[in-house]
């Protein structure tokens, strides 16, 4: 399909992205991200900056690509684990002073025993050598698993904005790592930085807490990219929203949405069935993605549990099937064994990108089920957009994603708790597709986010940076 690329008019700009192709599956959002702008930006030098190559091509879910996507630069830097380097040294200096002690044989006979009977004190110590010990793991691997990249990214990202003469750096999180790692490359080379959050680092409702001090240590560095970035990037509204109020001491417009859009190209080869090939006896749902916690299927798969048993003689059903990691409060696998013996319910492993794709495509209806998150929106969103199926969101309406929906008539949106409201929109798209009726939706805002528009915001405001940079340096340097 033809594109219009975005011009970056001969900016060169070093992008700092942790996941960058090949990857496996959980590495695919924070890959096509970047991979979408830096394949819609022309007539400038793009450098990427990122991690080695950790799957093999069998488990790359991004096989299809192959790089550079847009005659890109990549430069790969492993991390420093200093934990895993702490954990090999105590591992020998243990493995010595057992040789120099007792057989191993003797000490593992006798260790059970020492450690059966524990006074009070020595529970004590214990308790504190493991919370030393959590610390120490909790500091390593902060803000985020990414965190013993931060300095060789650093340091390699210093040498390639030197090297190469880079005009601007743009770095993408999560992880935050990156997004440190690009602050303390411009703090160094002096080149200006925007920051691209795909979600909040702040009130993020998924964040794991590693204590009130490292947690108090998250939020100050957050604030201290923020205020050092030239611009701010946020995927959605609302996420921005949050921004201007919690930095007002910010010029508003520091603060600009790029959301993760539409890349036509990504589905040139993605075949959408015809009318005739759809079994009209079967309405077919699909979900591709990680579920997990408050992504619960539960109200989906009971109201599939209650139609089917009412379409039972009619020769109709409704089946579900799950593309990716499922993990839950539950073993689904037992509570919902009815549905799978009986073929309702099917549960994918998780699987390359474009095969995903196709599995949607081949579905009457796609499905999102999103919290009531403030600020976040699943990115699987465009992508269930681009294949053009019908979209039901299990969502609350108050929240980023129900919001969205209703502003810009993209599918469906159904509470979790309307049970009845699921369970009559089900069955009457199950008998429409009986009578043979073509079970389509239109979403005429589709327009609004395609990638090359998206694309060509972020291109303007990297080459303005730049030349902005560029004027201030010939001012300081006809001062001096």
């Amino acid at each position: 399909m033809a594109t219009t690329p975005a011009d970056l008019q001969g900016t060169k700009v070093l992008f700092i992205a942790y996941f960058y192709p090949p990857t496996e599956s959980t590495g695919v959002p924070g890959s096509m991200r970047t991979v979408k702008f830096i394949r819609n930006l022309e007539n400038g030098e793009r450098h990427v900056l990122t991690t080695p190559e950790r799957v093999t091509q069998e488990a790359d879910a991004l096989a299809h690509m192959s790089l550079p996507v847009n005659g890109e630069k990549v430069h790969r830097v492993a991390a420093w684990d200093i934990f895993r380097l702490l954990l090999s040294i105590r591992s020998g200096l243990r493995r010595l002073i057992g040789k120099g002690k007792q057989s191993g044989k003797t000490q593992g006979r006798d260790t059970p025993a020492k450690s059966t009977f524990k006074s009070s004190a020595d529970s004590a110590e214990i308790s504190r050598s493991q919370k030393l010990k959590d610390f120490v793991y909790d500091l390593s691997y902060f803000p985020d698993q990414a965190g013993p990249w931060i300095v060789p990214a650093f340091l390699k990202g210093r040498k390639l904005v030197r090297q190469h003469n880079l005009d601007v750096i743009f770095a993408t999180g999560s992880p935050w790592s990156g997004l440190i790692t690009g602050y303390l490359i411009s703090k160094t080379t002096g080149k200006p930085l925007v920051v691209d959050f795909r979600d909040p680092w702040v009130n993020n409702p998924f964040h794991q807490s590693k204590g009130k001090l490292l947690d108090r240590w998250g939020a100050a560095l957050e604030k201290k990219v923020v205020n050092h970035a030239a611009a701010v990037s946020l995927n959605t509204e609302p996420l921005m929203e949050e921004f201007v109020q919690r930095y007002p001491e910010l010029e508003s417009d520091k603060f600009f949405v790029m959301p993760n859009g539409i890349d036509q190209r990504d589905f040139e080869h993605v075949r959408q069935q015809t009318h005739q090939e759809r079994d009209k006896n079967t309405l077919s749902l699909c979900h591709a993605g990680f579920l997990y916690g408050v992504r619960d299927p539960a109200p989906l798969l009971d109201a599939l549990r209650k139609i089917n048993k009412a379409l039972e003689g009619k020769g109709q059903r409704i089946t579900f099937t799950q593309i990716g990691d499922v993990s839950l409060d539950y073993d689904i696998r037992h509570t919902y064994s009815d549905l799978i013996e009986k073929g309702l319910l099917v549960l994918e492993p998780a699987k390359p990108y474009q095969a995903c794709l196709q599995l949607l495509a081949a579905a009457d209806i796609v499905i999102n089920i999103q919290s009531g998150t403030k600020t976040q929106i699943p990115s699987k969103l465009y992508d269930y957009l681009a294949i053009n199926r019908p979209i039901l969101h299990l969502t609350p309406k108050t929240g980023a994603l129900g919001r969205l929906v209703e502003r810009y008539q993209l599918g469906t949106c159904i509470e979790f708790e309307s049970t009845e409201e699921l369970e009559n929109y089900l069955s009457s798209k199950a008998t429409e597709l009986a009578r043979g009726e073509l079970i389509t939706e239109e979403y005429p805002n589709r327009k609004r986010f395609l990638i090359e528009k998206i694309s060509q915001t972020l291109a303007n405001i990297l080459a303005r940076l730049a030349e902005k940079h560029k004027q201030l340096k010939n001012v300081h340097n006809f001062t001096r």
